[in-house]
């Protein structure tokens, strides 16, 4: 995807263009990304995504929060007359961090519709955190292993358990996107696996923030052999709302839009035409009350 400005053109999320706009770290939209010298993004993304390119921008462009992750950005541009938003992956309802999306007026909005099904209607982001607190909680006497997505996902949980004076066992990819969250003044404590610290909290119940593909029973029956004392896994993701898990929970945290919030961004940029991405955006067009979106691929 491109978007056009005066005699240049800006890749979305993209390597191809004259210059390339990096909405936020997560792996599926740096791919061909790396290489390039010079980015539209924002210092954390390109800490996150350890990228070595220089910030830049253009006249008549601007970048505004995403409320998706640490740095995340939507794309603002002016060509002939015109506006035109890219948003990324993005949240309206704000986060543990106090992070959320801003919705600009433009003529033109390509969005993400990661959630574009009227059955993705997310709970308020404190109830799901409370959710998870209190399961924390009510089985403090076993371990527990808590199934995120390493960057965005794990540092919310690992906020909440913060909240709750845990300081979970994380992993070393999970260890380098919290010390860029520190970097930026979000503090988080956790413990390394591996280290002293982790070997000497694992000899009593611990919580472990653990990549999806672990969060399972299979892997939580293991580790009670090794521990002799019973594990526990949970997922957090916004698909727990329709899928079933291998988990004895799974709760439904995201950091992207629901249903609902498409509608409302979309209604509420007054966009006369919109591109979709990362889903289908259909019923998101049949709920906007907007008369003039027109719905394109």
């Amino acid at each position: 995807m491109h978007l056009p400005h005066n005699d240049l053109r800006i890749g979305l999320d993209h390597p191809e263009g004259d210059i390339s706009f990096l909405s936020h770290a997560h792996s599926d939209h740096t791919a061909g990304l790396r290489r390039k010298e010079k980015l539209i993004a924002s210092q954390e993304t390109l800490d996150l995504a350890k990228i070595n390119a220089q910030v830049t921008g253009l006249p008549g462009t601007k970048t505004m929060d995403a409320g998706h992750i640490l740095g995340s950005r939507q794309l603002f541009v002016e060509h002939d007359g015109a506006s035109a938003v890219y948003t990324g992956d993005f949240s309206l309802k704000p986060n543990i961090f106090g992070w959320s999306a801003k919705i600009p007026q433009c003529d033109h909005l390509i969005m993400e519709a990661t959630y574009g099904d009227p059955n993705y209607r997310f709970a308020p982001l404190s109830d799901i955190y409370d959710q998870i607190a209190n399961w924390v909680k009510l089985n403090d006497k076993k371990n527990i292993i808590i199934g995120c997505y390493e960057l965005g996902k794990a540092q919310q949980v690992i906020k909440i358990l913060n909240e709750n004076k845990i300081a979970p066992i994380v992993q070393e990819k999970t260890e380098h996107f919290c010390s860029v969250y520190e970097k930026y003044g979000y503090p988080l404590d956790r413990i390394m696996v591996g280290s002293d610290e982790a070997e000497e909290q694992m000899s009593r119940p611990f919580v472990a923030i653990v990549p999806m593909h672990r969060a399972k029973r299979y892997f939580a029956k293991r580790l009670s052999d090794a521990f002799d004392r019973e594990t526990l896994c949970a997922v957090t993701t916004g698909w727990a709302m329709q899928w079933r898990y291998d988990a004895d929970a799974a709760f439904p945290l995201s950091d992207h839009a629901d249903f609902d919030d498409l509608v409302y961004f979309v209604e509420q940029s007054g966009a006369k035409k919109v591109e979709f991405f990362c889903g289908d955006g259909r019923e998101v067009l049949k709920k906007t009350k907007h008369p003039l979106i027109l719905a394109t691929s």
